[in-house]
């Protein structure tokens, strides 16, 4: 995104945010393999990843696996937040306001100030799509 300049970038998240909003539908439409562990992707996560280029964000979703608090949720609760620096936070909690494994990100060129994702019985989906 760093190739883009300040207005096309805006202009790209507000697209990016737009179709998004537009994902209703929690069907499998795909699948990320990362550390072992393979989750499957709805529409909408699929669209994040492609157009946001942000498979590196899966991947620490697939990683974070491994923590036996995060595994034993029957709902995880993904946020990114992205500070105007360009470092992030992720996190995953219940959705009860418990935080259970976050992690601090010192750059990224993730396009969109925050994202929320749902991970249910291995299905990676946006908090719109149900």
């Amino acid at each position: 995104m760093e190739w883009l300049g300040v207005g096309l970038q805006v202009a790209f998240a507000e697209r990016l945010r737009q179709d998004l909003a537009g994902y209703r539908d929690a069907e499998p439409a795909g699948r990320h393999h990362h550390a072992g562990v393979t989750l499957q992707l709805t529409e909408g996560v699929m669209h994040l990843a492609n157009e946001a280029g942000c498979f590196w964000l899966l991947d620490q979703v697939c990683a974070a696996q491994d923590d036996p608090a995060v595994r034993r949720l029957t709902v995880q609760i993904w946020t990114l937040g992205v500070s105007r620096d360009r470092s992030a936070a992720l996190a995953c909690g219940d959705g009860r306001g418990r935080v259970l494994h976050d992690r601090a990100i010192a750059w990224t060129d993730f396009p969109l100030t925050a994202v929320a994702l749902r991970v249910e019985a291995g299905l990676v989906a946006l908090r719109s799509e149900r």
